[in-house]
C-alpha cells in the first residue's frame, strides 16, 4: 500500500520565529533552516523525530509556494539518505523529480498562462499604487509564475485586501494573506492539481494532505484524510468543513506536532 502524505510547510510543519508560539522553550525546538547564520525555522524535537521516522516509511511529498531556491534551504528537515522523490514547489508550477523540475509539467503550466494572458507585468502594474501610497512596502516575483507582496500590516486595510481581491479575482487570480506576505497566485497554478499529477505517479491508494492557508485548501479537500492547524486562514474563511477534514487543537508549532503524530496515527493503524 502507498500512502501519499502531501504537506505545506510554512506555518503548518515548520515555524518561523514569529508564527511559532510561546509554549514551547527553545531547548524543545529544532532547527530546520538556516539562512545567514541565522535560524529561521522551527519544529519541536518531537515533531521532527516522528517525521523523520514516518517519512522513512511513507510517501513524502512537500508543497510549498516557496521556489526552488528557498525550498533548497531546508537541508535539516530530511534524513540525507531520505529526501523526498517529488516535491511540488512554487505553489504548483514546478514538480521535482530528485531534486531536477518535470519539463512537461512545467511547460503545461506555461502554456495555461499563455492562454490565460496572464503575466508577473501585469499583476506588478496594478500592485504600483498601493506601493506609491506606502500600504504595500515592495513586491517580488517568484521565478516569473506570481507575485507576491510585503505588506505594512499597520496601513495595509481591509478595504486594501477587498479591493484587491475583487480586482485580480476577475482577472483569474487567487490571493492570499499569510502574515505580512500577500500571495496574487493565477488560478492555474495550484497546489491540488500538482498533488494529483504526484499522486498518480507513485500510484498512491491513500492520500493524506495538510496546509493552513487558501491556496491549500482544494488540496486538503482533495485527499483522502485532511489537516488544517487551528491558526490557519482557511479557517478565517470557511466555518464548514467536511468530516475528513480535521481541524487541531494547538497553534503555531505545536499544531505541526500534533499533525504529525495524527498522521503517524493513520498510517500506524493501516499497516
Amino acid at each position: 500500500m502507498t500512502i501519499l502524505f502531501a504537506s505545506d510547510l510554512d506555518r503548518t510543519l515548520i515555524y518561523s520565529k514569529k508564527s511559532r508560539g510561546l509554549e514551547v522553550s527553545e531547548q524543545d525546538l529544532a532547527i530546520v533552516e538556516w539562512r545567514e547564520n541565522n535560524p529561521t525555522a522551527f519544529m519541536t524535537k518531537e515533531g521532527l523525530e516522528i517525521f523523520k521516522e514516518l517519512s522513512s516509511s511513507i510517501e513524502f511529498l512537500p508543497v510549498t509556494t516557496r521556489t526552488s531556491k528557498q525550498y533548497e534551504r531546508l537541508f535539516r528537515l530530511y534524513n540525507p539518505q531520505e529526501k523526498p522523490t517529488y516535491s511540488i514547489v512554487s505553489n504548483g508550477a514546478v514538480i521535482l523529480e530528485n531534486g531536477k523540475p518535470i519539463p512537461e509539467w512545467s511547460d503545461k503550466i506555461e502554456v495555461q498562462l499563455e492562454n490565460d494572458c496572464t503575466s508577473v507585468s501585469h499583476v506588478l502594474s496594478q500592485i504600483e499604487p498601493y506601493i506609491k501610497r506606502g500600504s504595500v512596502l515592495k513586491s517580488l516575483q517568484a521565478e516569473n509564475w506570481f507575485v507576491y507582496m510585503i505588506i505594512d500590516e499597520e496601513r495595509f486595510t481591509v478595504e486594501d485586501l477587498e479591493d484587491l481581491s475583487q480586482l485580480f479575482y476577475k482577472q483569474g487570480f487567487t490571493l492570499s494573506k499569510q502574515g505580512r506576505k500577500l500571495y496574487v497566485m493565477p488560478n492555474c497554478i495550484n497546489k491540488s492539481l500538482a498533488l494529483e499529477f504526484v499522486a498518480d505517479r507513485v500510484e498512491a491508494e491513500t492520500v493524506i494532505a495538510a496546509g493552513d492557508s487558501l491556496l491549500d485548501l482544494d488540496m486538503v479537500l482533495s485527499a483522502d484524510y485532511g489537516f488544517i492547524p487551528q491558526h490557519g486562514e482557511v479557517i478565517l474563511n470557511n466555518s464548514h468543513l467536511p468530516s475528513h477534514v480535521q481541524v487541531t487543537d494547538q497553534t503555531g508549532v505545536l499544531a505541526g506536532e500534533e499533525i504529525i503524530k495524527k498522521v503517524h496515527n493513520i498510517c500506524y493503524n493501516m499497516y
